[in-house]
């Protein structure tokens, strides 16, 4: 009987690693589409799309209108500003925050 604790131990703590692992992969990928999110919104910017083209977007990800609206009140430029946004998702960890990004980017970037 005490094998058997002693594997299931050993699968328990498998399994805690493992899923964490995912959690800092799925946040690292996230903060990466955060900063691309910013690379493309300052760009746009820079060729002089209106602030009022991202608000026809019905957006998934709460930080996209966030990104954008610092776009369009900053002096930063690339790169400074998608690093700082890449900086500000690892600062903050909340995965919910920083999720859809990536279908955000796809939207933004045509």
């Amino acid at each position: 009987m005490t094998k058997f604790f002693i594997i299931l131990q050993f699968f328990l703590t498998v399994s805690i690693v493992s899923a964490e692992s995912h959690k800092l992969e799925v946040a690292i990928e996230n903060c990466y589409y955060a900063k691309k999110f910013a690379e493309i919104v300052i760009e746009k910017r820079k060729v002089l799309r209106p602030l009022t083209y991202y608000e026809q977007i019905d957006f998934a990800s709460p930080a996209a209108m966030e990104i954008i609206i610092e776009a369009y009140e900053t002096d930063l430029t690339e790169p400074k500003f998608s690093d700082g946004w890449f900086k500000k998702c690892q600062e903050i960890s909340c995965s919910g925050f920083w999720a859809d990004l990536e279908k955000a980017t796809k939207l933004v970037s045509d």
